[in-house]
């Protein structure tokens, strides 16, 4: 039986490689790199079971990409063992491009990973005889991470630690109550202790960030910015402003435009803990946010 070697394109966002990976469960991988983001390759060699090997190739030079990439799979892969199948969804464009034509050539199969209204989609296409593409199916990936991976694959080794004040606990206990809900607390990337965030949460696949301020400003904004950058925790979250006080109108705008919901808890000043009514409420916004996706 032909087994398959699933071709990555890696990026600056390591999930469209790892939950297509997982998914399909390849024989063999081959994650295709620029000397910009070898470290998130390897980061993804170390949460991947298949066999790996490292290709590495030059950013934006189409030709030679494809150069490159022709003569490692000659090399490495024997077409009478393996099926290659490539996954064209990250890397630069010209790596899009010149892998594509590397798979037409050989009329090898691919696929496409989306994310949509909180689904994570994958689109898988074939080259007929005559070298046309069609579009053989469209599903939807089971398959979820948990957030050690997630984290692992964004930022490699973190720690984690205990909420500080009785606000940060207030919201701790509230989200515990979401059927399904991950939550890590205090999370700190290696090396980058200054990017710490309150929360990292995760539903199925949608990964949620969450700042608790008791009075929300725009340090919690920035801070969330700040985490939520490609290079760190990546595009793909959710993020949340939760403030025990009304933001001003200011600092609300300024969510707005950075697509950070915001989450007010007044209760929480008056009482020193947060009312049913502003627990259903965070529960409630945080769940929609992160099944409609980030």
């Amino acid at each position: 039986m032909t087994k398959t070697a699933l071709i990555l394109l890696v990026g600056e966002q390591p999930l469209p490689n790892l939950l297509p990976t997982r998914h399909i469960n390849p024989a063999m991988v081959v994650l295709v790199h620029t000397d910009r983001t070898e470290e998130i390759a390897k980061r993804l060699k170390g949460l991947l079971s298949a066999e790996k090997l490292l290709c590495q190739v030059e950013p934006y030079d189409l030709l030679k990409i494809k150069q490159t990439l022709q003569d490692f799979l000659s090399r490495q892969i024997a077409e009478s063992e393996y099926q290659l199948l490539f996954n064209l969804t990250g890397g630069t464009k010209p790596m899009s491009i010149a892998a594509f034509r590397v798979a037409s050539r050989r009329k090898a199969p691919f696929v496409y990973f989306q994310t949509e209204g909180g689904r994570s989609l994958l689109y898988h296409y074939q080259f007929t005889d005559q070298g046309e593409v069609i579009l053989e199916k469209q599903e939807e990936i089971s398959q979820t991470i948990d957030l050690d991976d997630y984290l692992r694959a964004q930022v490699g080794n973190y720690t984690t630690e205990d909420l500080r004040d009785d606000f940060e606990r207030e919201v701790h206990r509230a989200l515990q109550k979401i059927p399904g809900l991950e939550i890590f607390t205090s999370v700190r990337p290696l090396g980058l202790e200054a990017l710490e965030v309150d929360f990292v949460v995760s539903l199925g696949n949608q990964i949620g960030v969450i700042e608790a301020k008791k009075k929300g400003a725009k340090s919690g904004i920035d801070q969330i910015q700040a985490v939520a950058e490609q290079r760190y925790l990546g595009t793909y979250v959710a993020k949340f402003l939760v403030s025990g006080k009304h933001l001003d109108r200011n600092n609300k705008n300024l969510a707005q435009a950075y697509r950070i919901e915001v989450i007010e808890l007044t209760s929480y000043a008056s009482n020193r803990g947060l009312s049913e009514d502003d627990q259903n409420a965070l529960k409630q916004r945080v769940l929609e946010r992160l099944r409609r996706g980030g």
